[in-house]
Order: structure tokens, then sequence, then C-alpha cells
């Protein structure tokens, strides 16, 4: 088991490398932010690094500083220090299990819920609201201040899994690491138009379909809206990137979880957020995924019609659980 220490983190940082970093497959701004600042951190003392992004760099997030260096394939004779971000698991990484075998040391840093505290050392805190917050952490720990490029990064990265600070997880600690990030050159109003405030045409027209599919269910306590494979062809876009449009159901009166169901041919992916305090972390870990308590996910069997039976059953025995207590 891993040392839950700053110390050993910073100790395995400190190796030679060289490093391979590493986070979950499709990857969001939380990961891709943490990923490039920690990199540019190891860059400088003379390291040199890989950060792979399994399913490549989703759109909004091309904007940030390194993107374009992000590989999307683990190279088959790597050979080096191995750290995950932002993953409860490394195989959701889809790191080849001969790399984990063999890289050493390996490092772990994440706030995720259920994370199984894997690798040589970790830094694991639930408490964080996001892993950009950590590695700012860690950063700053190790006396590294970043440049604007990297303060962008982790401010980018704070942004995503706050929902634009919006979420419940927007916490005094998390507005102070903002305002210094903002003090080393991040740019609020331009991180934020970066990722909310432009889309192309085909990501439009997806929203407009996706919200035409809305409908509640368990009298108006859970939204669900889906996106399916004949939505996707006719807007032109894969659709892969979901996570603010799994966020509109949360704007229905009277919604306590909202969901958004994606067909990934025979399978849904099942994006949940809550919106006055119920537990979607515990929902998603009953049908064999896992997150937070305010965002999590799985990935469910088809139909989209079975996938929300499932989805339904488990949001109604979780909401009559918190009635109950």
């Amino acid at each position: 088991m891993a040392a839950n220490d700053l110390t050993e983190v910073l100790r395995a940082l400190r190796s030679e490398g060289p490093f391979l970093i590493a986070s979950h497959t499709s990857p969001d701004g939380d990961s891709l932010g943490s990923s490039l600042a920690l990199a540019m951190m190891l860059r400088a003392r003379g390291a040199r690094c890989v950060v792979v992004a399994v399913g490549g760099v989703p759109e909004p997030y091309g904007f940030l500083p390194g993107a374009g260096a992000v590989v999307v394939g683990y190279p088959a004779d790597w050979t080096g220090a191995l750290v995950v971000l932002d993953t409860p698991e490394v195989g959701r990484t889809g790191v080849p299990p001969s790399i984990v075998a063999s890289a050493r040391p390996i490092v772990n840093i994440d706030h995720h819920p259920g994370n199984t505290r894997f690798g040589d050392a970790s830094l694991v805190d639930y408490t964080a609201s996001a892993t950009a917050l950590l590695v700012h952490e860690v950063l700053a720990a190790d006396g590294y201040v970043p440049a604007a490029d990297g303060a962008t990064l982790l401010y980018a990265g704070i942004l995503a899994d706050t929902g634009g600070f919006r979420f419940s997880n927007t916490d005094a600690r998390t507005l102070a690491a903002a305002a210094r990030l903002v003090e080393l050159g991040a740019e609020p109003a331009r991180i934020s138009e970066a990722v909310y405030g432009r889309m192309p045409l085909s990501r439009m027209k997806l929203l407009g379909l996706v919200l035409s599919s809305a409908r509640t269910l368990l009298d108006g306590r859970l939204a669900v809206l889906v996106i399916t494979e004949a939505m996707k062809a006719a807007a032109g876009t894969d659709g892969e990137d979901i996570e603010e449009l799994a966020s509109y159901g949360r704007l229905l009166e009277g919604v306590d979880v909202a969901v958004l169901l994606r067909e990934e041919g025979a399978r849904v992916r099942a994006s949940l957020r809550s919106v006055r305090g119920a537990d979607v972390g515990r929902i998603a870990a009953g049908l064999g995924g896992g997150g937070h308590g305010a965002a999590a996910g799985a990935v469910l069997d088809g139909p989209l019609g079975e996938a929300t039976r499932r989805i339904a059953l488990a949001v109604s025995d979780t909401l009559g659980s918190r009635e109950r207590a």
C-alpha cells in the first residue's frame, strides 16, 4: 500500500524520471490541467515527461498550454516513473499492465472517494474540490512557482471540477487557490470564455437535441436527458465532451438528481449530477461506477430504456433512504 503522505509524493517526484503522466480515459479539464501543470514543473527541473490522454484532448480544452504535445497512446517500451492523476484505480487509465508492473516509482494524486491508494506514494484527499487543487498544493510545497501558463492550467482544472465555481465543493480552500493562481497570471474571464463561452455549430445542434429529450421521473425528482447515436449523426459530432451537457438537467425545478445517458454501441454511459445533496457517487457505485457525491458516472448495459429503468430504481432507493434518515 502506498504511503499517503505529501513528503513521500515530493520525494518520488524528485526522482530522475523520466515521467509518464496518466489520468482516466476520456480526460476532462481537471485531469488535463493537472497533468500538464505537473509536467511543466518536472520539465523545468530537467526531467523528461510524456503526458498521455487516452481518447485525446476533447473540446473545449485544446486551448490549454501544452495540449498539443499530449499523446493518445502509451509508449510500448516505457521505463521510468508513472504518475497517475485524478483516477481512483490504475486500471481506469488504460496504462498497459506491463508498464504498471515495471514503472517505479508510481505516484497517485487524486480526490475521488474510493481511491485504492495504489502505487508507492499517494496523496488522496476526498475533501479537495479538484485534483488540480492538490497539484497546486504539491507545487507550492515543493517551492515551485508556476508561470502564467501553469497557473492557467491549474485554474482551468479547478474551474472545470467546480462547474465554474457553482458546485457545492467550492469552498474557501478552493477560492484561495484560485485567487493565488490569478495573482500568478491566470485570466478568469479568458479561461471561462474558452471553457464555457464558445462551442462549434455541431455541438450547439447536439445541445438542442439533448434538451428536447428532457423528461422527469420519480414525481419530478429525477431529470433524464439522452444522447443517441442518431442525435450525434444528425448534429455531425461524436458528442465526446459531455460534461457540461450533463449539468443541464440540474436546472429543472424540483429535481434532486440529473442524469445524461449516452449511447455507446451496446452500452450506455450515465453521467449523474446532484442538485440538493443527493449522493450520486453512492448511486453510481451501486451501478458499478463511481465518482463524487455531486458528480459521478457509470457504464450500463443497453438499451436506453433498460438503463433508464436501472437508474430510476437506484435513484429512488437513494432518495428514499435520505428521506428516512
